[in-house]
């Protein structure tokens, strides 16, 4: 009854604050002059990444509909969107795409986040399309590999039979293989620091009793690193500018891709 309520009282908030800034009440007057400053970049952001955002509204409006499902019922439609030996030997291709698509309510704002600050300069950088062929990759392949270890570990070193059903769904091995992609635009220290800890998920994944999902992040940021030959693509190569760094990668003036300047009208 709670959550009910809660949403209803959202929802209500949300209508009050389109009212509000339709009409030009005081208390919305803030947001209409952010946006008035801070429109142009917004909407730059957008509109050159616009597989990244579309993605995170993906994910928000999955998670959305899953908050509102009983505990009980939300467990067993993400046991039947897992990767696990059970669905990829009878129905593979409907749960590497799915599994993709569910994220749980306290990580969609984390990796809302990561892709809006991390995954949105390489899909300016290498183009929508190969950003999406190494997010698909990265997911698949580590995907097939992760599940290829469990059987290994069930069939010769005697891993418990409940290895067949475990669940494993989210964004986390394509989000690791554009990390890994990354290491080739960063320059200097940004460079050394993101290689550092890329290898220090890789080093953890293969320690004893770390789990499959953290061999399935080590198995991705390889992914990432062995698609080099897909930077060194002439179309690639000439969207880099001057932008070494993060923050740089985040501004227009910096970022990877055709910027776009307006030109004063000419004085008569």
């Amino acid at each position: 009854m709670l959550p009910m309520i809660a949403r209803l009282l959202a929802l209500g908030a949300a209508v009050l604050v389109l009212i509000s800034l339709a009409q030009g009440w005081a208390p919305t007057r803030w947001m209409r002059t952010f946006w008035q400053r801070h429109g142009g970049y917004l909407r730059w952001y957008v509109a050159s990444a616009p597989g990244t955002c579309i993605y995170v509204g993906i994910l928000a409006v999955t998670t959305w509909v899953l908050l509102g499902m009983p505990e009980h019922a939300k467990e067993l439609f993400l046991a039947a969107q897992s990767t696990n030996l059970e669905h990829l030997t009878r129905d593979p291709l409907r749960v590497l795409v799915r599994s993709a698509f569910f994220v749980s309510g306290t990580e969609l704002l984390l990796w809302g986040a990561l892709f809006l600050v991390f995954l949105a300069p390489a899909e300016r950088w290498l183009g929508t399309g190969r950003a999406v062929v190494v997010f698909a990759t990265g997911h698949i392949v580590a995907t097939l590999l992760t599940a290829w270890g469990v059987y290994v570990r069930i069939r010769w070193f005697h891993g418990p039979e409940s290895l067949w059903n475990v669940q494993d769904t989210g964004a986390s091995y394509g989000f690791m293989a554009l990390a890994g992609i990354m290491v080739y635009r960063l320059r200097g220290w940004n460079r050394a620091a993101l290689l550092t800890v890329l290898l220090g998920v890789v080093v953890y994944g293969f320690l004893p009793g770390t789990g499959f999902t953290a061999t399935g992040h080590s198995f991705a940021v390889m992914v990432g690193l062995s698609l080099y030959p897909l930077t060194r693509r002439p179309e690639v190569r000439t969207r880099v500018h001057d932008g070494e760094d993060f923050a740089d990668l985040c501004r227009r003036s910096t970022a990877d891709g055709r910027t776009f300047v307006l030109e004063p009208y000419p004085r008569r």
